[in-house]
């Protein structure tokens, strides 16, 4: 059995850091998956390029709200881990009490404003005439996942600082067998369509934070974990907020910079909108690694300069990015050798498998770019400095790779192939950025740190 907590500033750093970050590949892979799961079920079963089109739009719209909660929970891991990296338990009590209290009214907040505007946020995105009812129908229904998707992240960042990835995994996995089967009942058995993903996501969602606060509340911890003594601290909140809100920030932009290149996508056409969705879709899988040690080394590094083990953390670093490059050029290989294959994944359409391929071939060299500009981020946000972060990334997709999407597509054509061209570039930038930050050093100190 798997360990409640764990000390990440010992033993060997190749191993300590695979063993922490597998959990993460496998529940992310899942999360990909029961999200695949959607787009290949509604392809395979209604065999219609607009129902993908809607599954695609409304869950690029749903990976906005997922991205700001995550990144302002990821807040919460940093604290914890320089807290736990430290020995004061007392912080960790005081810092569960707060994120309980205050995530939960965040929740109530999102959710109304979700519900509201879904008809206006797919209006943005230029979506087809022909997958506008599905999408406002997915994202609507799932906004009712909010709650969930709150609960089960507070959670998991809590655990996650303390050394616990591997609780989040099973219980991501639980909700992801759920979803799968969920998905065959009700679009392939039932043939509810989009409605019928949509219902199957908030079930998952709520069998997966639900089983996860059933563990918490019936195993016990080296500290208090009891929602009956939760007390709000401003303070606690407010580095909460300093630290979260430029990830939440940071990734909500990202999310949204998606959303402008898929209303570029969308205005081709339906098949182009299609394409487009199975191609991200399959980058959710071929960024897994890079996106999953990225996640695992924040606590680690966040541990580690807890414990004032500056020269560990950076080994780790160095170390991370090797894995994961590696996997990232395998997947570059075969993108370029057969990048029909891997749309096929998703559907028999041939204009879709077509277009798909086409934004693939040019995209595709992100891969090998990806794991230096994810981990060095995840680095310094371990440390602390996650307005560094959030700016750095900011500048590369709002600054550059957006505006280059349209000025590549606006010169040459608009093609997926030429919309797919912009990625790579903006990466590289990014990664450029963040290794001049490194050699600085400026990553050694941080003000909020120093308070914990």
């Amino acid at each position: 059995m798997f360990k409640s907590e764990q000390n990440l500033t010992e033993g060997s750093i190749s191993k300590t850091l695979i063993l922490f970050a597998l959990p993460f590949v496998f529940a992310n892979f899942l999360q990909a998956l029961y999200g695949a799961c959607d787009l290949i079920i509604i392809g395979h079963f209604t065999g219609g390029s607009s129902s993908i089109s809607s599954v695609a739009t409304g869950a690029q719209v749903m990976h906005i709200v997922i991205s700001f909660i995550i990144g302002l929970t990821t807040g919460t891991t940093v604290l914890v881990g320089h807290a736990y990296g430290a020995g004061k338990k007392e912080e960790i009590e005081k810092i569960i009490g707060t994120v309980f209290i205050f995530f939960l009214s965040l929740a109530l907040i999102v959710f109304l404003l979700m519900f509201h505007f879904a008809a206006n946020i797919i209006q943005l995105v230029n979506t087809p005439d022909a997958a506008y009812m599905g999408a406002l129908e997915y994202v609507t229904i799932c906004s009712f996942g909010v709650f969930f998707i709150f609960l089960f992240n507070v959670f998991s960042s809590v655990l996650r600082g303390v050394g616990n990835s591997y609780a989040p995994m099973i219980f991501v996995s639980l909700g992801g067998v759920a979803n799968i089967i969920l998905d065959l009942f009700f679009i392939g058995y039932l043939g509810w369509g989009v409605k019928g993903a949509a219902i199957a996501t908030v079930i998952a969602q709520g069998i997966c934070a639900l089983s996860l606060a059933a563990y918490v509340r019936l195993n016990k911890f080296s500290f208090e974990f009891r929602f009956r003594k939760a007390k709000l601290y401003l303070n606690k909140i407010a580095n909460i907020i300093k630290l979260g809100l430029p990830l939440s920030f940071q990734d909500s932009m990202v999310q949204i910079s998606f959303i402008i290149l898929l209303s570029i996508a969308n205005s081709i056409g339906v098949d182009a909108s299609a394409g487009y969705g199975a191609a991200n879709r399959l980058n959710g899988f071929t960024m897994l690694p890079a996106f999953s040690f990225a996640m695992a080394l924040t606590p680690i590094i966040a541990q580690n300069m807890g414990a004032k083990k500056r020269l560990r953390a950076k080994y780790t670093l160095y170390t991370a990015i090797g894995y994961t490059f590696i996997f990232g050029l395998i997947c570059l290989i075969w993108q370029q050798i057969n990048p029909e294959s891997a749309v096929r994944i998703f559907t028999k359409d041939p204009n879709v498998i077509k277009e798909g391929a086409s934004y693939l071939k040019s995209f595709s060299f992100d891969l090998i770019i990806v794991p230096f500009a994810f981990c060095l981020n995840a680095f310094f946000n371990g440390c602390g400095h996650t307005a560094f972060s959030m700016t750095n990334s900011l500048i590369a997709t709002l600054l550059i790779r957006v505006p280059l999407a349209f000025l590549i597509t606006g010169i040459f054509g608009k093609t997926l192939f030429n919309l797919g061209m912009a990625a790579p570039i903006a990466s590289l930038c990014a990664v450029t950025i963040a290794l001049i930050y490194l050699k600085l050093g400026y990553w050694k100190k941080s003000k909020i740190i120093k308070e914990v």
